[in-house]
């Protein structure tokens, strides 16, 4: 009997690299892709796995309704913030089972291509908090390692690493929570142990992909998946160890320690509390001490203790000591009431302490901040309370709401809603912008009913499931341009082009590869760089081998929904880009016949070998005429796209010689299509 399968992702190239997962782990003897509707990809997949034959549908369906949009007619998140996921944070993907007119979710991932450095390690925490508390087990990919490069020379700088607290969050929270959340560290196209140092005492054994592999498919086929849950959480804390090594033990746990914590499955909080290794201190610049703040961190230096390092932005009063704590607060502070202070003072639970600036200089969100009280509650037991002290910049109006209305607040601001719903207590000792009358404030505040009302939000069911709902979507936008254009080039004419890049909306612009002399060379945190003279970002390269030129085609896209959108000269910032980038060598390479293990790059590939083709698309609906978006972008070509019934119907206007020859290739290879049509 067939199964049906849903991965809903942020956008397309995330739905494809969970599939492509599937793929690998199950080898299908036979697979078929098909548009299901102008946005929806679907493969069929028939294989033999665990002693049974099996046929899956596995339907994408990229772009989230997020920002208020209705992009699907329902909402695959409404069952998670009904069983407790009251965070503005949402996972990369979402995988559920179709039973009858039912979706059943069966868990989520988190992609992260990024440095995992500083407070960006934690950045996403929220994400894993607030969707494992609902019980949906939850998956983050780290690719290890990630280097940040020089911009004069995009030489490799130092290598830096996350905390080893964060990976162990994980572990601590899938304990405390009876649910399976944790990372998965997989080998990065920088990886290279000969060439770094640092990497000499990583057990590539601890790499994880195949572990994961097995979990998805075991638990999509509904065959016990315990092992692979018990190897994926030892693997993660054998990072946690490597990691641990990377931080001066004066400081931070040793890999003794995490051995110890980890083996005894003692609380951390109590275990940081018995063994006092270290007090709290979070560095603050001077210019950002604002009103009294100086002598509020002394005063926690003095009571504190670390939560398992003393580099992270959180700590712990010891619960004996928050009578003395809470009298010296109320002498430093000008702003609380009595009984804020005292509730603060007389408590038998311990007081978990983070200092955040919150607010950027302008009052916009310190997104790193939204992860932070998140990771303080994934390595507690849910018997502490915390305080939290925001020293950055606030709003007036937004101070004005947290006086009058915390709840509204709340549902207006993501960081808010981490604060507010994260903590018991609150100190603001911070400036005041966009209010000439008041330059700084200082308050207590007792935020404790509002935490309780969003975790009352909390009612487990046994599945997290939804009314099934249209794989198409109600109306079209940059994602599905993206996705058009995707599919065509990586499905459709697969076998006489690659895509060497595609950034649909959500995407993270971690590389370009390109294909020569039988080998992929791929460029790596590329930059972020616009405007026609340094050159602009393409959404999409498309290399493209066609006898009708000498040389490959190199395809740049940019993709909008709207013509009118599209930036000036845009078309010249495409080929700018590109040609730029190859000034530089390629940071990896691999064979691709047959596939073999990412290295260091040595090939230098000259920008002459190549012909760039510079493109714009977008949807047909309101565009502009032809002349008009040539004489705004400057772009070769454009792709003018219809959403039809299963599929896509593009006009394609050419304004250079070389981009009419590209699109009479096009025409006739693509001419056995009934999904995509010129």
């Amino acid at each position: 009997m067939k199964k049906v399968f849903r991965i809903h992702g942020d956008n397309i190239v995330e739905c494809e690299r969970i599939a492509n997962l599937i793929k690998r782990e199950v080898s299908p003897c036979e697979c078929k892709e098909r548009l299901l509707a102008p946005s929806t990809i679907s493969l069929n997949l028939k294989f033999h796995y665990g002693s049974a034959e099996h046929d899956w549908e596995i339907d994408l369906l990229p772009g989230f309704n997020k920002n208020g949009r209705s992009r699907w007619s329902g909402d695959i998140f409404k069952s998670l913030r009904e069983n407790g996921s009251f965070l503005d944070e949402t996972p990369d993907a979402i995988i559920s089972e179709v039973k009858d007119d039912t979706e059943i979710i069966l868990f989520a991932i988190e992609f992260c291509s990024a440095l995992q450095a500083g407070n960006q390690a934690w950045q996403r925490s929220g994400r894993a908090f607030s969707v494992g508390r609902t019980g949906c087990p939850y998956i983050y990919i780290v690719e290890f390692v990630k280097y940040e490069l020089n911009p004069q020379n995009r030489e490799h700088k130092a290598l830096r690493f996350p905390n080893a607290a964060v990976p162990y969050s994980y572990i601590n929270f899938s304990r405390v929570a009876k649910n399976f959340v944790s990372q998965v560290y997989v080998r990065s196209e920088s990886f290279d142990k000969e060439l770094d140092e640092n990497l000499k005492e990583f057990d590539e054994n601890d790499f994880a992909e195949s572990e994961l592999q097995r979990y998805m498919v075991k638990r999509m086929a509904g065959i016990n998946k315990e092992t692979e849950e018990r190897i994926i959480i030892q693997k993660c804390f054998n990072i946690v160890k490597f990691l641990s090594n990377k931080f001066d033990p004066n400081t931070n746990f040793t890999p003794q320690e995490w051995q110890e914590l980890y083996s005894s499955k003692n609380d951390v909080i109590d275990y940081c509390i018995a063994h006092k290794r270290f007090e709290f201190h979070k560095k603050i610049a001077n210019k950002c001490l604002h009103g009294h703040m100086k002598e509020l961190r002394e005063t926690i230096d003095r009571y504190s203790t670390g939560l398992t390092s003393k580099d992270l932005p959180i700590g712990i009063i010891p619960k004996e000591m928050r009578p003395d704590f809470a009298r010296e607060i109320k002498n430093i502070c000008s702003g609380f009431s009595v009984n804020t202070v005292d509730k603060l003072a007389n408590s038998n639970k311990n007081l978990i302490l983070s200092i955040i600036k919150g607010f950027k200089p302008g009052g916009d969100d310190d997104r790193p901040d939204r992860g932070t009280l998140p990771l303080a509650a994934m390595l507690s037991d849910n018997e502490t309370e915390t305080l939290t002290i925001i020293y950055g910049p606030i709003y007036y109006a937004n101070y004005k709401l947290l006086m009058d209305n915390p709840r509204q607040l709340a549902v207006r601001n993501g960081l808010w809603k981490s604060i507010l719903c994260l903590s018991d207590f609150l100190i603001t000792d911070a400036p005041i912008l966009s209010n000439p009358q008041i330059k700084d404030i200082e308050n207590i505040f007792d935020v404790s009913e509002i935490k309780k009302s969003f975790n009352l939000l909390a009612h487990r069911r046994v599945q997290l499931e939804s009314p099934l709902f249209s794989n198409k979507v109600n109306k079209y936008h940059e994602d599905d341009v993206d996705t058009g254009i995707h599919y065509l080039f990586s499905h459709r004419l697969k076998h006489t082009c690659f895509e060497g890049m595609c950034n649909p909306p959500g995407g993270d612009w971690s590389g370009f590869s390109l294909i020569h002399n039988n080998k992929e060379v791929r460029w790596l945190s590329l930059p972020r760089v616009s405007g026609s003279v340094q050159g602009k970002r393409p959404d999409h390269i498309i290399e493209i081998f066609c006898n009708s030129f000498k040389k490959p085609i190199l395809l740049a896209i940019e993709s909008k929904e709207k013509s009118a959108d599209l930036e000036a000269d845009v078309g010249i910032g495409l080929k700018n880009y590109i040609n730029a980038l190859m000034k530089y060598m390629p940071n990896s390479e691999r064979p691709i016949n047959p596939t073999g293990n990412w290295q260091r790059a040595t090939t230098k590939i000259i920008a002459d070998d190549f012909i760039v083709i510079s493109a714009a698309a977008y949807l047909e609906k309101r565009s502009q005429d032809s002349d008009t978006v040539y004489n705004n972008s400057k772009c070769d070509m454009t792709f003018i796209m219809s959403p039809d019934n299963n599929g896509w119907t593009i006009k394609i206007k050419t304004f250079t010689n070389e981009a009419e020859i590209l699109k009479d290739y096009l025409i006739n290879i693509n001419s056995s299509s009934h999904e995509i049509s010129f």
